[in-house]
C-alpha cells in the first residue's frame, strides 16, 4: 500500500492529477456539483481488446476541464492502463497507433470505480476524436470511445 501512495504522490509532483471517488469524496463531489461545471463531451467505452463498463464525460469547470468515470465503471486489471485522447477515431485506433499524436491524460488508478482525472492545460479537445483506455507497456488497447 505505501508503494501505491508513493507512486501517487510521484505522479502528482510530476503534474498528474488523478482524484479517485475513494481518495477525495468531499473535493469530488463540490467540484462535479459546482454550478460552472459544463459537460463537454460524454458516452460509453467500446470494446476493443477487453471489455470496459460504465460511462465517462469530459467536463469543465472554471479553468480547468476533467475526464470523469462512473461509478460503475469497471475494466479487466493490467500494469499500465492510462487514459489518453486521441486524434484518430475510436475504429481507427489499435495497440499499435493508440499513442501517435495522442496526448496522456493519466495512469488509471484503479480498474473500477468513479475516478477523475484533469486533463493537462493547453489541451485543446477539439485536436482529437476519441478517449481511450490503453495498456501503453503491453501496446494493448482496452478500449475506446469517440467524442460526441
Amino acid at each position: 500500500m505505501k508503494f501505491k501512495f508513493a507512486i501517487i504522490g510521484a505522479l502528482a509532483a510530476l503534474g498528474f492529477a488523478a482524484m479517485p471517488a475513494h481518495a477525495g469524496q468531499d473535493m469530488h463531489v463540490a467540484m462535479a456539483d459546482s454550478a460552472s461545471a459544463e459537460t463537454q463531451f460524454s458516452g460509453s467505452w467500446k470494446k476493443k481488446s477487453f471489455k470496459s463498463s460504465g460511462t465517462w464525460e469530459i467536463y469543465a469547470d472554471g479553468d480547468k476541464t476533467y475526464v470523469k468515470l462512473s461509478a460503475d465503471f469497471r475494466t479487466r486489471n493490467a500494469p499500465d492502463l492510462k487514459i489518453f485522447l486521441s486524434p484518430l477515431a475510436a475504429k481507427e485506433t489499435n495497440g499499435r497507433n493508440a499513442t501517435t499524436g495522442s496526448v496522456l491524460i493519466a495512469p488509471l488508478t484503479s480498474n473500477a470505480g468513479e475516478q477523475v482525472y484533469e486533463i493537462p492545460a493547453g489541451v485543446n479537445l477539439a485536436d482529437f476524436k476519441s478517449i481511450l483506455i490503453h495498456c501503453e507497456q503491453y501496446s494493448k488497447l482496452w478500449s475506446a470511445a469517440d467524442l460526441a
